[in-house]
């Protein structure tokens, strides 16, 4: 079983990866492919992160949608509904096959998604850190 600490550096490096595939517009369907993919990525692992700090909580969260609920209610989130959406969207991305699609979406995460999860990176690693 991966420690706390090591899937949160898994969600760093996913996280800085996403940041870098929309760093330069996309230019081929391939490139759309992976941006997706590094989205799907970072998304799995938020919700893995979150589920293991909730667990250690006592605090069940068997799904995704349960874990960004109850990291919101925790505080380790912030914008319900931009989570809400991410969700949606991340449900959409598994199944896009319409490029049109795939732009939009592309577009929503690198306006809003990417600094989402950066911030709540953040905010994971800032909740982790022993009091002073």
């Amino acid at each position: 079983m991966i420690d706390l600490n090591q899937k949160i550096e898994n969600l760093t490096r996913a996280v800085e990866g996403l940041r870098q595939s929309v760093a330069t517009p996309p230019t081929e369907d391939r490139d759309l492919g992976g941006i997706l993919k590094a989205f799907e990525t970072a998304y799995e692992l938020t919700w893995k992160v979150l589920k293991s700090i909730l667990q250690e909580n006592g605090i069940q969260a068997p799904f995704p949608r349960v874990a960004f609920e109850e990291a919101f209610k925790a505080g380790l989130l912030e914008g319900n509904s931009i989570w809400k959406e991410i969700i949606e969207d991340r449900n959409l991305s598994v199944h896009v096959y319409d490029k049109a699609m795939a732009t939009r979406l592309y577009e929503k995460i690198k306006s809003n998604y990417v600094e989402i999860f950066e911030k709540t990176l953040s905010k994971i690693k800032a909740s982790l850190r022993p009091a002073s």
